[in-house]
C-alpha cells in the first residue's frame, strides 16, 4: 500500500474517533449509543472510501489488463 493511502487512511478513521470520544466523555447527558451509532458510521464510510479507491484503480489498469 502506498504511504499516501495509508495517510489519508489513518486520518479518515482516526481524526473522527478522537473527535467522537472527546465529545462522548465529556459530555454527561450523551449515551453510548450515539458513540456505538457514530463509530458504524464511520467504518461504513471507510468501506465506501475503500471500495470507491479499489474501483478508480481497476479503472486505471490498461485495457488488456482487465
Amino acid at each position: 500500500m502506498p504511504r499516501s493511502f495509508l495517510a489519508v487512511l489513518a486520518i479518515a478513521l482516526g481524526l473522527p474517533f478522537l473527535l467522537l470520544l472527546a465529545i462522548v466523555s465529556s459530555a454527561s447527558g450523551v449515551s453510548a449509543s450515539v458513540f456505538t451509532s457514530a463509530l458504524g458510521l464511520v467504518v461504513m464510510s471507510v468501506v465506501l472510501m475503500l471500495a470507491v479507491y479499489e474501483i478508480k484503480r481497476i479503472a486505471d489498469l490498461p485495457p488488456d489488463a482487465h
